[in-house]
């Protein structure tokens, strides 16, 4: 999704991982009310996974996005038309540059050759996409070929600094402003 600042992209993403694991689907929305939308709408379904630019706590501690899960959790669901830099500014005070490391790359491709635990789908947002950076690369062959029922969402404000390698991949949909 290529969404600027306040035009909800990560909005989106979660509503389309509750509906793909929706368990009572509508022609065009999810119910809500089964047991997997519950757990999509608290960020709690073990089949969704979250991805978003991290920075590093401690020298020499490669940062990872469950380490910041919980208050990520808290930050999406009150402020799901939020930016890159409201995120960071409620994690520190501090003029801290988020990333998305080898390391959290190496992890997604791990979680996503595991079989999906409760829901059809295994769904994978990263949302901050463009602050993957040159370790993009290394989900290059899981983004081309995903495992079966696997559906990887890429969220970015910024898709001209996404590397062109993972946006030749995509598909690009642009969610527009809102008024």
């Amino acid at each position: 999704f290529h969404a600027y600042s306040g035009a909800g992209g990560l909005a989106m993403a979660l509503a389309l991982s509750q509906y793909l694991q929706c368990e009572n689907k509508g022609d065009d929305d999810s119910c809500g009310i089964c047991n997997a939308c519950k757990k999509s709408s608290r960020m709690i379904h073990p089949d969704i996974h979250y991805t978003f630019p991290v920075f590093t706590q401690k020298s020499g501690t490669p940062p990872k996005s469950n380490d910041f899960l919980v208050p990520f959790r808290k930050f999406a669901i009150e402020t799901p038309y939020s930016d890159y830099f409201t995120w960071i500014s409620t994690l520190t005070e501090e003029n801290k540059q988020g990333n998305i490391s080898a390391e959290e790359a190496r992890y997604i491709i791990k979680q996503l050759n595991m079989k999906a635990y409760e829901g059809d789908y295994k769904v994978q947002i990263i949302w901050g996409a463009e602050y993957l950076g040159k370790e993009g690369n290394i989900l290059l062959k899981l983004i081309e070929e995903p495992p079966p029922n696997t559906v990887i969402i890429l969220v970015a404000e910024n898709p001209e600094e996404v590397l062109p390698t993972i946006l030749s991949r995509t598909q690009i949909i642009a969610v527009p402003a809102l008024d």
